[in-house]
């Protein structure tokens, strides 16, 4: 029984250890339309930690969650409606097919 608790405690703290170290998403930050340039008006797009964010277009913001599946990102806004997102190789930016507007570019801002 004691071997298995010297076992065990060095296994929880690298457990614990790769949890607190756990990097931050590549893709969290703010990403925004060129101003007047969007077909869409004036959008950006917030993803936080946790699969959460909010999307901005013209001044009314619909919550959302986000996830990466296939190499691109999956927003699910709470409207009910689902977005995919493809990022642009190369550049910190995402793309959209609006439907009705058509392509949308988003930057990544610098904080």
């Amino acid at each position: 029984m004691r071997q298995a608790h010297r076992l065990l405690a060095p296994l929880l703290l690298i457990g614990l250890l790769i949890w607190a170290c756990e990097s931050r998403s590549s893709w969290e930050g703010r990403y925004v339309g060129p101003p007047g340039q969007d077909p869409a008006g004036t959008v950006a797009l917030t993803l936080q930690a946790g699969g959460k964010g909010q999307w901005t277009a013209e001044q009314e913001s619909t919550p959302l969650r986000w996830e990466e599946r296939s190499n691109a990102l999956w927003l699910h806004l709470k409207t009910g409606g689902v977005m995919v997102a493809q990022p642009v190789p190369g550049q910190q930016a995402l793309t959209l097919e609006l439907p009705g507007v058509g392509a949308l570019s988003l930057r990544k801002a610098t904080p």
